[in-house]
C-alpha cells in the first residue's frame, strides 16, 4: 500500500474531524492486516481471496477518499479565475474571495447533496440548454435555478415561491404563467425555464449587466434601482445590498464552479450513475368538455406518476374544459398525439 500524505488544513477549517476518522481507518486496517495474516497462515492456498483482503481494499479507498477531503481544504486549490455570464470576476480582491470562500465551503460540507445537485443538472441540462438557446441569453443563467431549487421541480418555499425557478405567483403571472387552483405553470419545468429566461433578459433590459440582472431577480429591481442611484455605483462587487442578495451572486459562482469542476473537489460521479436526462415535447391539447387526466398518462404510455413528474402543473385530477400544455416524453409525442386524436372531445398540436 501507497504511503498516504496529509496537507495543512486550513486554520477556517475543523481538520479534528479528519484525522479522528482517519485514526479510526487505521485501527480497522491494523485489525484486518492482522485478521488477513491469520487467514493466509491457515489457508496458503487462498491468498488475496479471503473477505480480509477485500476489506483491507476498501479500508484503503476510504483512507484515499479521506485524503482527497484533506487536500480540497487547503486554500492552493481555490480558483484564480471565475468568469460569470462573460464577466471576470475579481476574485482577486480580498473581499470577494472572503465572500466566495464562505459560499463554496459551506457548500463543500455537504457532499451528498451537491452529489445529487450534479446528478440533477445533467438530468435537467439538456431541456434548459434549449430553452437558453431559444431565448439567446447567456448559458451560464442554468446555475441560477441550481441555486434557487436545487433544480428540485417540486420545490417549494416558505415565502411560497414555487418550482425549479421559484417563482412568486405574481411575478409568474406578469410572466405569462397561468397560476390558479387547477393549473400552477410555476410548475412547468419547461414553460417556467422560458419564462424565467425571458424575465432574466428584462432585467438585463433595464440594468445592462447579467450580475445587476441576478441580483433584481432575487431582491427585486426596485431594490437595485435605489442602490444604484443612492451609491453612485453600477457595480455588483462595489454595492451594500441586503446580505441574502449579495450572498445569492457569490452562491451561483461557487456552484458553478463546483458543478463545472467537480472531479478537482473529489465529487467523483461516474457517467452511468447519473440520472436519465429528462427529454420531453410540449403538446397543446385542447377540450371541449371536462375529462380525466388518467387519460393523458394512458396515452402517454407511462405510470400516472410518470406523467405527474412532468405535468406537476396539473394539479387535479378532472381537468375542466380547456388548453393545457402537456408534457410528453420526447419519443412518445408522435403516438401520444394520435391516440388523443381519438377521443372527439379533444383537439392537439
Amino acid at each position: 500500500m501507497k504511503p498516504v500524505r496529509f496537507k495543512f488544513l486550513s486554520a477556517m477549517v475543523k481538520p479534528g474531524r479528519f484525522f479522528i476518522v482517519l485514526a479510526i481507518a487505521c485501527c480497522f486496517m491494523a485489525l484486518a492486516l492482522t485478521g488477513a495474516t491469520k487467514l493466509q497462515a491457515q489457508s496458503p492456498s487462498k491468498k488475496n481471496t479471503t473477505p480480509a483482503d477485500k476489506r483491507i481494499g476498501d479500508l484503503e479507498k476510504d483512507v484515499m477518499r479521506l485524503q482527497r477531503q484533506a487536500d480540497l481544504f487547503n486554500l492552493d486549490a481555490l480558483p484564480d479565475n471565475l468568469v460569470l455570464c462573460d464577466k471576470k470576476i475579481p476574485i482577486f480582491q480580498r473581499d470577494n474571495r472572503e465572500r466566495f470562500e464562505r459560499e463554496f465551503f459551506q457548500l463543500l460540507e455537504d457532499r451528498g447533496l451537491l452529489t445529487i445537485v450534479i446528478k440533477r443538472y445533467y438530468k435537467y441540462l439538456p431541456m434548459i440548454t434549449d430553452e437558453i438557446a431559444r431565448a439567446e441569453v447567456p448559458s451560464d443563467l442554468i446555475y441560477l435555478a441550481v441555486t434557487e431549487s436545487y433544480l428540485n421541480p417540486r420545490a417549494v418555499s416558505r415565502s411560497n415561491a414555487g418550482g425549479m425557478w421559484q417563482f412568486m405567483k405574481e411575478t409568474g403571472k406578469m410572466e405569462g404563467l397561468t397560476v390558479n387552483d387547477c393549473i400552477d405553470e410555476r410548475f412547468n419545468m419547461k414553460k417556467a425555464t422560458r419564462s424565467a429566461l425571458i424575465h432574466l433578459k428584462k432585467l438585463n433590459g433595464q440594468f445592462n449587466d447579467w450580475l445587476l440582472a441576478m441580483a433584481a431577480y432575487n431582491a427585486g429591481p426596485g431594490r437595485i434601482r435605489e442602490a444604484i442611484q443612492n451609491q453612485m455605483t453600477r457595480d455588483f462587487f462595489d454595492m451594500y445590498l441586503p446580505e441574502e442578495t449579495e450572498r445569492y451572486i457569490f452562491r451561483i459562482l461557487a456552484l458553478k464552479e463546483i458543478i463545472a469542476n467537480r472531479d478537482r473537489y473529489g465529487l467523483h460521479v461516474d457517467d452511468r450513475e447519473m440520472y436519465r436526462p429528462v427529454l420531453i415535447s410540449e403538446v397543446i391539447v385542447e377540450s371541449n368538455r371536462e375529462f380525466d387526466s388518467c387519460i393523458l398518462a394512458n396515452a402517454m404510455d407511462v405510470s400516472y406518476r410518470t406523467y405527474r413528474m412532468n405535468n406537476l402543473h396539473l394539479r387535479k385530477y378532472k381537468l375542466p374544459k380547456g388548453v393545457y400544455r402537456v408534457n410528453v416524453p420526447m419519443e412518445k409525442k408522435d403516438s401520444f398525439v394520435k391516440k388523443m386524436r381519438s377521443y372527439n372531445f379533444i383537439q392537439c398540436q
